[in-house]
């Protein structure tokens, strides 16, 4: 049996493309895993892996744009990108559960999807 951190569960996620080193620290997003695979997010969703501290997910609505991370307790640590013709890519973290400066789901549906970046 593993003795590895499941994500399962709601994330805070804040993401830099381009490898600014300045995450979009007010543009945050809930990512919440499901048991079974499934995960999703304000915008969509997708499907995800877990291998020890290793987890990767990809994306419904945005084909060839993967996320990968190291899994701590309540940490993910991980880069992210397009592996398309056109490649971008970029760096993100993000703390289990939901952060109070995160806008409540309707509201962040409103504005731009920064998880995705740009295609």
């Amino acid at each position: 049996m593993s003795s590895a951190t499941s994500i399962v569960g709601t994330w805070t996620g804040y993401v830099d493309w381009g490898n600014t080193g300045s995450p979009v620290h007010n543009s945050s997003t809930v990512w919440t895993f499901n048991a079974d695979g499934s995960w999703t997010y304000p915008f969509g969703g997708g499907r995800w892996i877990q291998n020890e501290g290793m987890v990767f997910w990809n994306f419904n609505s945005a084909p060839g744009l993967v996320y990968a991370a190291n899994v701590t307790r309540n940490a993910l640590d991980g880069i992210q990108g397009y592996a398309t013709a056109s490649p971008s890519s970029g760096q993100f973290y993000a703390v289990r559960g939901t952060v109070a400066a995160v806008a409540p789901a309707a509201k962040q549906a409103k504005e731009p999807d920064f998880t995705l970046g740009q295609k």
